[in-house]
């Protein structure tokens, strides 16, 4: 019944699609459309992201098999996307966020704002707190090595890097 259903929902979504493309050939080349048909189906997969136990899993077996951390990216959300200098603190936080990511020590989980799925979090990684923050979890997701909150200034990061090196050694 399961396949019946999602197979008759494609359905849908192809005739909607087939309308929309009937309509824009009257309007817009060929090429562009197939520009726009493009664009339209790389925003839908991330219109549908969650955080699943799958992801979860793929990174524990990594991070085992090279013998890293684990390393939860939140990201800060837009407040007010319509503000250009909120829009630009938040860049300048996830960037700094981003520099701060000690990676030859880490395998990287990115947590987006809003993404669902989030109470399959192993129980050592909260799902609430300050963004952005990075959490670093040891290879089984047992024990927090390290954690990060803020946007940090050069100095946090390298201490911030230092403490998750020496914590991913002691393992």
């Amino acid at each position: 019944m399961w396949i019946l259903g999602a197979k008759r929902e494609w359905s849908v979504i192809f005739f909607f699609v087939r309308q929309a493309a009937r309509f824009l050939l009257g309007i817009v080349s060929m090429k562009s459309l197939f520009t726009i048909m493009a664009l339209g189906l790389l925003s839908i997969s991330s219109a549908f992201a969650t955080f699943s136990e799958r992801k979860l899993e793929s990174a524990k077996k990594s991070a085992a098999q090279s013998g890293k951390a684990i390393a939860f990216v939140f990201w800060q959300e837009y407040w007010d996307p319509r503000c250009p200098k909120c829009v630009a603190q938040v860049n300048a936080n996830n960037s700094a966020l981003k520099k701060a990511i000690p990676r030859s020590s880490v395998v990287v989980v990115e947590i987006e704002p809003g993404e669902k799925g989030l109470e399959t979090l192993p129980s050592t990684v909260p799902a609430k707190g300050q963004n952005p923050r990075i959490v670093v979890v040891d290879s089984t997701a047992e024990k927090v090595l390290a954690q990060l909150s803020g946007a940090p200034d050069r100095k946090k990061a390298d201490e911030f890097e230092t403490t998750v090196k020496e914590a991913v050694g002691k393992e």
